[in-house]
């Protein structure tokens, strides 16, 4: 294990009327280290990733930690307020994703944009292809075509801003992914290679959208209500506050 980083295990222990329960985590990993160190992780089934040079004094990792006894804390990225949009048109993913970089100071910046296009496209295309399922459990709707989503599908995106970065929201009403899912595109990204992983866009596949959104975004939390709801949460901080080695990953599972 790298220098700086630690795994622990905890189990959840509490429960009151204040409080909402969660499934016991299995193990974490925090300390201080690489987002491809953390994408190792991920793979080898850490569900909870925090990098940061506080460690367990870090506000975020209290935010994780309380939740695994059941205490639902909004993490201090995660800002109140937002502006919303519902959307039920695939073919209305670029008017959303060019309305949401021009009426934002966020991405009025050139390298802002780029990462808030790739990982609002990415979040919304993985909403309407993959988050609804047939009966037979493939995807109900074929990727790339134009998809009007079903009454009651409607994704959600809900953005708000500070002077430190943007807070995005995409929430749809599959909730179909697994972390078993998310792992699995993972580790198709990599290829093991003396005990190291390394990138392989080559043989990526549909892993390769996922892991973008990882590695462009300071903070992904996804939460999961199975055959009801995905919300997938990302702070993108301002180029200027961005730091490489200070990150979150976390899915919590209902």
């Amino acid at each position: 294990m790298e220098k700086g980083a630690f795994a622990i295990k905890f189990e959840s222990s509490m429960n009151s009327s204040n409080t909402k329960s969660r499934r016991p985590v299995p193990e974490v990993k925090t300390g201080l280290f690489s987002k491809q160190e953390g994408a190792e992780a991920i793979i080898n089934n850490v569900r909870h990733v925090h990098s940061s040079i506080l460690g367990l004094n870090d506000p975020c990792w209290k935010a994780t930690e309380a939740s695994f006894n059941g205490t639902i804390l909004p993490y201090p990225w995660e800002l109140s307020s937002p502006k919303v949009l519902l959307i039920s048109q695939s073919q209305k993913r670029s008017e959303c994703i060019e309305g949401l970089v021009a009426s934002t100071q966020f991405g009025q910046k050139s390298q802002n944009r780029e990462r808030l296009k790739l990982v609002t496209e990415e979040l919304l295309s993985n909403s309407f292809y993959h988050a609804y399922k047939n009966q037979s459990k493939q995807d109900k709707y074929e990727r790339l075509s134009n998809v009007t989503l079903a009454p009651g599908e409607e994704v959600k995106l809900s953005y708000a801003e500070n002077r430190n970065g943007l807070h995005l929201v995409v929430e749809d009403q599959g909730g179909s992914l697994t972390f078993e899912d998310f792992r699995g595109c993972f580790s198709r990204c990599f290829f093991r290679t003396n005990k190291e992983f390394a990138f392989d866009e080559k043989h990526s596949g549909a892993g390769l959208g996922l892991y973008l959104i990882y590695g462009v975004t300071t903070h992904l939390s996804i939460q999961v209500e199975p055959g009801k709801k995905t919300r997938f949460s990302v702070w993108l901080a301002q180029t200027n506050q961005f730091d490489p080695d200070s990150f979150s990953f976390n899915f919590f599972e209902e």
